[in-house]
């Protein structure tokens, strides 16, 4: 864990001071513990070489780069203790002490270290698994604030506590895991509170725990939609979505989740809630008269964008899609000098969502719905020369889609071949008409020549005109679909959405001994680039010896893909290491990013300094540090990556 002590310019107080000392006594207590193991560990030979004097310098080595001052960026100094605390396992009686210290401050929800239980949450969708040692289940936003309160003083005496947030557990990039403490906000924290249809549209208020479809269900009364959803919508939460700041199809038009996102009741590391929502410069100076954590935050993160709104530009994403790192320059819509002219506003809702529960804990939400548009057409595009792929993609953005999605031929034979996947997601006659339109497009309209990928492109408003879809449908042709067709059959539409949400389970059914892997599947290039970038995409994975099916959000250059690995063999952390690499030097050649939507994670906060500069990252570092300065909210992730890759794989498939 990543703990960190901050030292203002002016602080030279007694309590510094005295905090100061304590860091370095702690310090000194693990570098020790540190050189006893070495000891332990080393030949009788070798250990008569490591003389008293030597284990003091040892000590006095650690405890230096444990003190040290590194040059901030943000005008606060932040002591970074990672290094030395990755040597030093989970303190066994700080979580004994857990559940006693909980149950006395008030704590009413579950407290459990059941090892099934605890099996349980050591893994989620990602390629990884830890164990954590105990799990929480609050029962309210008070058992919330009560087990941050708790966690907060504890960490003074046991480091290596921390709380991580977890919801549904769908997540790819390994962010709700822990070997510490699981706070579990899904199983009770799952009430909806109210819609609003008012005058600015509607608005949807609900807990963390919620499951997207429940809330799609019920928004349809309204004719809405929240139109960032996840193509995970039917088994992801709205809570977790947030936290990771999730997207789907039609974000090409509609952005992130954070988009939609009205305000966030979040607990902050002092224990208390905050509502948090934008706000003017007149609301920002009134908030931060009071003396509470929330009004501190504000003034500390307003005064390190000032300082370096330059350099937060410059690291800004090229890419419209992006989740990696803090989205400092979210935060004003504007510069801080028209925020302070009452021309922009300030909004820190675009830090916490995509935070992955580092920052705070969000125990409310309200999320603006957009209308359902129902005048959609669909142009269905097979590519069948890669080359053009993206010269079709970039033409069909210029007819302002709503989405442009795609899968690659590998997904659509896998569909053919195994037709009764389908059975379960299609009623009655249904089914039959989508499997006929499945074989008739293969067998009749591509001549059994299945294309390198297929576009969907989804067209509305002014495209519902005949003449208008025309147009579409004549200039994408030109531009290299030359079998682009507006799609008129509903069981043809069917078919082709079945198939594209369908390619990651899909992919499963290649090699059943092994795994579809989720740690390359969230790059994202500019779609000018996608032709090139993909081409090079296959030469890796043939290089790599691996196969993978291939979907994603074609609007946005956002590809998935799922390598089939065998977790069980050796050799396959280091083969994951190297096939990062290769794989993200590629997006980054191409002038895009290693994460478009799943989040950092342990899959990628180890290669953010692919993407960002190091004084770039040091912003990170001091948003982290500014709402969480003593790292109780789900170390290692975002900043400070304290999971190795490799030691925490999953070893089953």
């Amino acid at each position: 864990m990543a703990t960190k002590l901050k030292i203002n310019d002016a602080t030279k107080s007694k309590k510094a001071t005295a905090t100061k000392v304590s860091k370095k006594r702690v310090a000194k207590k693990v570098a020790k513990r540190s050189v006893k193991k070495v000891a332990k560990t080393t030949s009788p030979g070798s250990r008569a070489k490591h003389t008293t004097g030597q284990a003091k310098k040892t000590v006095k080595r650690l405890v230096k780069r444990v003190v040290k001052k590194p040059k901030a960026t943000s005008g606060v100094t932040v002591v970074d203790r990672s290094e030395l605390l990755k040597q030093h396992k989970p303190q066994p009686l700080g979580h004994l002490l857990v559940e006693q210290k909980l149950r006395e401050a008030g704590f009413r929800g579950e407290v459990s270290s059941d090892p099934a239980l605890l099996n349980e949450y050591s893994t989620d969708e990602s390629i990884f698994a830890v164990r954590p040692q105990i799990i929480l289940q609050p029962k309210s936003g008070k058992d919330v604030e009560t087990a941050v309160r708790v966690l907060s003083a504890e960490t003074k005496r046991f480091p290596s506590l921390s709380l991580t947030p977890r919801a549904a557990g769908t997540g790819l990039s390994g962010g709700s895991l822990t070997d510490s403490i699981v706070i579990d906000v899904a199983k009770h924290l799952a009430s909806i509170h109210e819609i609003v249809d008012g005058a600015n549209g509607v608005t949807f208020t609900c807990e963390p725990g919620v499951m997207w479809r429940d809330m799609e269900r019920e928004l349809k009364r309204y004719d809405a939609y929240i139109p960032s959803y996840p193509a995970s919508k039917d088994i992801c939460s709205i809570g977790g979505s947030i936290g990771n700041n999730a997207a789907g199809p039609d974000s090409l038009r509609y952005g992130h989740c954070a988009d939609w996102v009205a305000s966030l009741e979040v607990v902050l590391s002092d224990g208390h809630t905050y509502t948090i929502q934008p706000m003017s410069y007149k609301e920002y100076k009134a908030l931060t008269k009071r003396d509470d954590a929330y009004a501190r935050i504000l003034k500390e993160v307003v005064a390190l964008i000032e300082k370096n709104e330059a350099l937060i530009q410059k690291a800004k994403p090229k890419t419209k899609k992006n989740t990696a790192g803090y989205a400092l320059w979210h935060c004003i819509n504007g510069t801080v000098a028209d925020f302070k002219k009452g021309k922009a506003e300030l909004d820190l809702t675009r830090l916490v969502a995509g935070s992955q529960g580092t920052i705070g804990i969000i125990t409310k939400l309200t999320m603006r719905a957009q209308p359902v548009a129902h005048d959609t057409e669909l142009i269905a595009i097979p590519v069948f020369n890669l080359a053009d792929a993206g010269n079709v993609v970039v033409e069909a953005l210029k007819h302002d889609p709503i989405n442009v999605e795609v899968f690659d031929g590998l997904s659509f034979d896998l569909a053919m071949k195994n037709p009764e996947f389908f059975k379960d997601r299609l009623d009655g006659m249904q089914y039959y008409k989508v499997l006929l339109a499945m074989y008739t497009l293969y067998h009749v309209r591509w001549r059994r020549h299945t294309p390198e990928f297929t576009l969907l492109v989804t067209l509305d408003g002014k495209h519902a005109e005949k003449a208008a879809l025309k147009d579409a449908v004549a200039a994408i042709k030109a531009a290299g679909g030359a079998r682009a067709r507006h799609i008129t059959s509903p069981s043809e539409r069917e078919m082709f959405w079945q198939v594209r949400r369908a390619s990651y389970t899909l992919s499963k059914f290649q090699d059943e001994t092994k795994r579809p892997a989720a740690f390359l599947e969230d790059m994202t290039v500019p779609p000018e680039n996608l032709s090139k970038f993909f081409a090079e995409v296959k030469k890796l994975l043939k290089k790599f010896n691996v196969t993978a099916a291939v979907h994603g959000h074609g609007g946005n250059g956002h590809f998935h893909f799922y390598p089939l690995l065998d977790f069980t063999k050796q050799g396959v952390g280091d083969m994951v290491e190297k096939m990062s690499e290769a794989f993200f030097d590629t997006a980054v050649k191409y002038g895009g990013n290693i994460c478009g939507e799943h989040n950092d994670g342990i899959a990628r906060t180890p290669y953010l300094n692919k993407m960002f500069s190091k004084k770039e990252l040091s912003l990170f570092a001091a948003v982290e540090h500014i709402f969480d300065p003593d790292d109780i909210f789900n170390p290692g992730k975002k900043v400070n990556p304290r999971f190795d890759i490799k030691d925490t794989l999953r070893r089953t498939n």
